[in-house]
């Protein structure tokens, strides 16, 4: 009797010990990044540039209209549905996510690299290209993204040129060790080699917290993959 009068209140207890352990999970933003309310917050630091979520506007914009482009040769109804497959031990999401980090760490790092070299200057051929890159850029922009742009145009023209000039100083050094192109882009093996010589650290409180697909796109709640029938799929279309 003395174990059920004691059992209530215990019962009691673990309840509300429960309720408030999500409270505060939630109080303590462990949800997903609010992308918009990080903009001046720092993402990464390379040796002792600081790289915002703002400059990270371009790289976001490029990679989820690419893969944005791909899932709706997926699934033209759910495009979230792409996003979610999981291969080779990682989400396409997370695969995405990861090559936003890789591309700007490696056109920051390579800009400033150009800038301590005098070599951040675009001549006139360049220039056009630049110009040419930039055009292409807002063209293939998906309607969507307009309505969910970071930034402004300009900052993300200026994003643009730092990767173009990333892209010819890692061209410049090709030429240098004759080798290929290739081994300096954000994946190449001689570009690994170079940033192990450098100070990267990641804030990776708020970068665990981003969701990627998320961001400058619009996906519905609705995944079929995870169980939906045609009938559920057919309600939701009405």
């Amino acid at each position: 009797m003395r174990i059920q009068k004691l059992l209530k209140p215990m019962v009691l207890l673990i309840c509300v010990g429960v309720m408030l352990y999500a409270f505060l999970t939630m109080g303590n933003g462990r949800g997903p990044l609010d992308y918009w309310e990080h903009l001046d917050d720092t993402a990464f630091t390379i040796d002792d540039e600081e790289v915002t979520f703002e400059d990270l506007a371009f790289y976001i914009l490029f990679e989820e209209r690419k893969v944005e482009e791909q899932a709706r040769i997926y699934n033209k109804d759910y495009t979230k549905d792409y996003w979610n497959i999981h291969t080779d031990d990682k989400f396409i999401q997370t695969e995405a996510k990861d090559a936003v980090l890789n591309m700007a760490v490696h056109d920051y790092l390579f800009y400033q690299m150009a800038v301590d070299e005098g070599m951040d200057k675009l001549n006139g051929v360049e220039q056009v290209e630049l110009e040419g890159s930039v055009s292409d850029f807002w063209e293939d922009m998906l309607d969507v993204q307009w309505e969910h742009l970071p930034c402004d145009e300009e900052t993300i023209n200026n994003q643009i040129r730092i990767a173009a000039v990333a892209e010819k100083y890692g061209d410049y050094l090709a030429k240098e060790n004759n080798t290929s192109k290739a081994a300096y882009r954000y994946d190449g093996y001689y570009y690994s080699q170079i940033l192990e010589k450098h100070n990267l650290k990641v804030n990776n409180k708020l970068w665990k917290k981003l969701v990627l697909g998320d961001i400058t796109l619009a996906h519905g709640r609705i995944n079929y993959i995870n169980g939906l029938t045609d009938e559920d799929k057919k309600k939701s279309k009405e």
